[in-house]
């Protein structure tokens, strides 16, 4: 399936929460007991801090995700797909093309997500391991290939 991206504009204020809503709402209320207030004011925050590209197909959002570089690593975050549009592809396509990106740059990935999220096989499928695990949080690191594993896998194919 073809997506397209494009950064986040003030119009998508709302679609990234409802989509937010929607992909954490049933892990935010087990581990914390979702809360309209709190999960707002994060909104708003995230929303300052860093805007996400915005996933499309055929011209409607679909879905979100954002890269931050970071002067050691990479982290990738606010990954959300609309339901509908989950087990087409569209999640193996984003993180291959991060992955490229970390890799020529030669930089870890490091991300982080609900504990009871079942995003980890996808990870883990693109070569991401976990590194810490709590009551709330699983983080997951994937360390860039090196030069010649990047020949050999282009290689291989």
């Amino acid at each position: 399936m073809k997506t397209t991206q494009r950064q986040a504009e003030s119009q998508d204020y709302e679609f990234l929460y409802a989509l937010k809503k929607s992909a954490e709402y049933a892990a935010v209320d087990a581990v914390f007991g979702w809360d309209e207030k709190v999960q707002r004011a994060i909104h708003r925050q995230e929303w300052q801090d860093a805007k996400p590209n915005i996933i499309e197909w055929q011209s409607q959002s679909i879905g979100s995700f954002l890269v931050s570089e970071h002067s050691e690593r990479l982290y990738f975050g606010r990954f959300f797909l609309i339901p509908e549009f989950h087990s087409r592809g569209i999640g193996g396509n984003i993180l291959n093309s991060v992955t490229r990106q970390a890799d020529e740059i030669n930089k870890p990935i490091k991300l982080c997500y609900l504990n009871g999220n079942r995003v980890c096989n996808l990870y883990s499928r693109h070569g991401f391991e976990e590194v810490h695990r709590d009551a709330q949080f699983v983080t997951m690191i994937r360390k860039p290939l090196t030069v010649q594993s990047l020949k050999y896998k282009s290689t291989s194919h």
